[in-house]
């Protein structure tokens, strides 16, 4: 190559995307990639790219500048790894970076000019992360990565190197540092949808809207942040407790919510680990019959003992119950109201607050949790709803498995035990 345009490969990422790595950006692209702010925060929907843009940008970072250290950062190693692998096969599908690499492992890549990037998961504490330095620092998914973690952990790794921060991700609340810097005027901010990606076509957009609601439609694709003041479990609430793992089916306790027609079937187990009980199963399905969906639960069963199920029976009588005691289970069929909803929900909430009950980085079930809503009755107690175009049915699940650990019996009705 000419000696210019090695020198327009190095100081524009744009070329360097397109000549050395094969990615042809779209014009919003290319302005992101030719951002030089330290500070840059992106709240964009699914499936615009930004993935593939900042890892890009990021490539072009480290090849350009000798010794410096990137970290890719998020919830969990899974979400870290999503990001690095598409850095990495932009290096490995270039022609002109191949014999750039000077080692590489599953979660580390070092080039030959000495510039390292590594991909991290930061768990509920960060206590991994302290004590590493960065030059620049990708915060993937932030969103979803605890506040005092973002704050007390990871922010502080450039300060030393006076280092390049970057936060990308779909929107959540609004009470998180991801949206203090996203409202910031000291930060670079990218807010687009979904559509902004020409390949994405508008009837998929339409097909997603009707298929996951409006709400989640709205945070998912349109990039738009949610009211998370009347939610009975806000985020700030389940973030601490949301752990980087996959669901394993054990013996345990089972919660089912049988749904509706426009709503879902959803089944959740928990086991005991230590002094804390953690989601080993969350399964949610729509437009199965009742006995499709319990031949699932009892198939669960039988493989891994269930040592209670809890059954939400309202307004559907004994069928589906009945059905699973046939099947071989030993069930617990509820009828809720909003006094023995108050009692399910609370103890699930209190589970949360002790930091007692661990869950996966599952949204389907941080969502179906986050959805739902409260508000206080004239006599103190409390009256639940969920957001329109959402769906707790799976968040509902996960209360009844939780309140079948306490064993004993409740103070509301029990198909077959008398009421206290």
């Amino acid at each position: 190559m000419q000696v210019s345009t090695l020198q327009n490969l190095r100081d524009d990422p744009v070329p360097f995307s397109k000549i050395v790595l094969g990615f042809n950006p779209f014009p919003y692209q290319e302005k992101l990639l030719r951002d030089p702010s330290k500070r840059i925060c992106a709240c964009m929907g699914r499936r615009s790219g930004k993935s593939s843009t900042i890892a890009a940008k990021a490539v072009h970072f480290a090849i350009t500048r000798p010794k410096v250290r990137i970290l890719i950062v998020s919830a969990t190693l899974r979400q870290s790894m999503e990001m690095f692998d598409t850095l990495v096969n932009f290096v490995y599908n270039s022609p002109y970076l191949l014999s750039s690499i000077s080692e590489k492992t599953r979660t580390r890549i070092i080039f030959t000019n000495g510039s390292k990037v590594e991909a991290l998961p930061c768990g509920p504490s960060g206590h991994t992360l302290r004590g590493k330095e960065a030059h620049l620092l990708i915060l993937d998914e932030a969103a979803f990565i605890p506040e005092e973690v973002l704050t007390n952990v990871t922010f502080p790794m450039v300060a030393a190197t006076d280092g390049y921060i970057w936060l990308l991700s779909t929107p959540f609340d609004r009470d998180h540092v991801f949206y203090k810097a996203f409202t910031s005027k000291d930060w670079s901010i990218y807010h687009l949808p979904s559509s902004v990606n020409p390949l994405i076509k508008p009837e998929f957009l339409q097909e997603q809207r009707e298929l996951i609601g409006e709400e989640r439609f709205a945070m998912e694709y349109l990039a738009e942040f949610v009211d998370d003041a009347h939610a009975y479990f806000p985020m700030t609430l389940l973030r601490p407790c949301i752990q980087d793992y996959q669901l394993t089916p054990q013996p345990g306790f089972g919660g089912e919510d049988p749904g509706g027609k426009e709503s879902y079937a959803a089944f959740a187990v928990v086991a005991r680990e230590g002094e804390k009980l953690k989601v080993v199963h969350a399964l949610q399905e729509r437009g199965l019959t009742y006995t499709e969906f319990n031949l699932k639960v009892a198939d669960y069963h039988k493989r891994h003992r269930l040592f209670s199920h809890v059954v939400d029976q309202t307004g559907l009588g004994g069928p589906i119950v009945e059905h699973l005691q046939q099947l071989g289970l030993r069930v617990q069929g509820l009828n809720l109201n909003d006094r023995s909803k108050e009692q399910i929900l609370s103890n699930l909430k209190l589970l949360f607050e002790q930091k007692s009950i661990v869950i996966p980085h599952d949204l389907a079930l941080i969502n179906s949790l986050n959805a739902i809503e409260y508000e206080r009755t004239r006599i103190g107690g409390y009256k639940f709803s969920h957001r329109r175009g959402t769906y707790d049915d799976l968040a509902m699940a996960l209360a009844l498995a939780c309140w079948g650990v306490r064993g004993g019996e409740p103070t509301f009705t029990i198909k077959g035990v008398p009421k206290i």
